[in-house]
């Protein structure tokens, strides 16, 4: 046979059509595009968080009755070196595992304070017994703080300012309030004493406390126990010099 008509004959190679490829695989693609992307978003995101959480020398968290059981000595551990303990709500309401949590903690190695959460529904009167009640004479080694958790009207301000001045007349001690900037602004005009902020901006170089990270995933003991992370706001030199003022009381 003819060479020249072999080869006239020999049926094209395919050549490989890439178009076609990505077209028909698009969908693919695209999703394997934004699942990277998101995979890289979150590591991003958690470096970024991990580095700011890390930022604070002295880092504690807040619980109450939801957070379910704390191994103290683990936690203090971990590198927290205080926690706040919610006793009471309102004029009635006190939280189920708040002895349990208080008495526990005890030699953990850690700071520990207690926290009452401000109504502005009951008497103020109430609140302090209650408080009082739940706690005792013993409040811990940090001063008692009073959580604010929505806004105030002017009038409410003030009575959480004769609130406060109750508490620090009971326990003849400063006394931490945790709220927003403006409650706090509005609160430190009518309080002639000096009381200390607790503070959900991180930016806010007045405050005492600062909230890093709401419901933050620490694995204490193997299990992971979900908490609000906080943090003193300065160094280790400031802790000590801030332990060592409140404890003169």
């Amino acid at each position: 046979m003819d060479t020249r008509m072999s080869l006239y004959h020999q049926k094209p190679k395919p050549t490989k059509n890439y178009g076609q490829f990505f077209k028909k695989y698009a969908w693919l693609i695209a999703i394997l595009i934004v699942l990277l992307g998101s995979i890289f978003g979150y590591v991003a995101y958690q470096s970024y968080e991990n580095n700011m959480i890390n930022k604070y020398q002295v880092k504690g968290i807040m619980i109450s009755q939801s957070n379910g059981y704390i191994d103290f000595v683990t936690l203090e551990n971990t590198g927290q070196k205080f926690v706040y303990i919610r006793a009471s709500q309102g004029a009635t309401y006190t939280d189920d595992d708040f002895s349990d949590n208080f008495q526990r903690s005890q030699g953990s190695g850690l700071q520990v304070g207690s926290y009452h959460v401000f109504s502005t529904q009951t008497a103020i009167k109430d609140q302090l017994k209650n408080f009082t009640r739940e706690v005792g004479d013993d409040y811990g080694t940090l001063p008692p703080m009073v959580e604010v958790t929505s806004p105030l009207s002017d009038d409410q301000v003030h009575r959480l300012s004769e609130f406060i001045y109750m508490v620090h007349k009971y326990y003849d001690t400063n006394v931490v309030v945790r709220s927003s900037t403006s409650v706090f602004n509005r609160l430190d005009k009518k309080i002639e004493h000096d009381v200390q902020f607790f503070s959900g901006n991180v930016n806010n170089k007045r405050a005492n406390f600062i909230e890093v990270k709401n419901n933050r995933k620490i694995n204490i003991d193997g299990s992971n126990v979900y908490v609000n992370q906080i943090a003193f706001n300065g160094n280790k030199k400031g802790w000590q010099q801030y332990l060592l003022k409140n404890q003169d009381r």
